[in-house]
């Protein structure tokens, strides 16, 4: 009995190992997933990079006031697009800066069927809108649009029951029954 129970023991170890370690590889396959700045600048480096003019598949991602995160592969990559929403913080509005018309296009695409679907992100709602592209000197153009996600106001619920509201008083008589009185709710 006693070899059996060491047996037992000694399988349901074996269990919850194999079992933490299938935890950490998939962790560790979610990390690799998550996705990354290609790098990160100053404001005005961005601002010197956008008055360049350059057609590139690439967007900036105005954090703080002096942080900007660049991100290439967005102009046709669905996945990468939800990723970065996904991962950027919640509740700060996050400019978004691009030369490239099909990277703006498919951001702003996504964003506005975001909000319009009123889709959940971790408990969080997206609001967005683009302003008008700035003009450059050499004929291109600055596209900007900007994002937030906002926490979801959560129902309240009295004491956790739903009662409907509302007490009925009934008098009456019937032809078989006699004189009644009823109270519902």
């Amino acid at each position: 009995m006693r070899k059996l129970l060491l047996l037992l023991t000694c399988l349901l170890m074996c269990c919850c190992s194999a079992l933490a370690l299938a935890a950490d590889k998939t962790k560790a396959a979610d990390d690799l997933n998550a996705i990354k700045p290609m790098e990160t600048i100053s404001a005005a480096v961005m601002n010197d990079r956008l008055q360049a003019g350059n057609n590139e598949d690439l967007l900036y991602v105005k954090i703080k006031e002096d942080r900007v995160e660049v991100y290439q592969g967005l102009a046709t990559d669905r996945s990468l697009r939800k990723q970065l929403i996904l991962t950027m913080p919640n509740t700060e509005m996050l400019r978004l800066y691009t030369n490239n018309k099909a990277t703006f296009a498919q951001m702003n695409k996504m964003l506005s069927d975001y909000e319009s679907s009123n889709a959940n992100f971790n408990g969080y709602k997206i609001i967005t809108d683009k302003d008008t592209p700035k003009k450059l000197e050499n004929g291109g153009k600055i596209y900007r649009l900007w994002f937030m996600k906002i926490e979801r106001e959560k129902q309240s619920r009295r004491g956790g029951w739903n009662f409907p509201i509302g007490i009925g008083i009934g008098i009456g008589g019937g032809h078989h029954h006699g004189p009644w009185i009823g109270v519902g709710w």
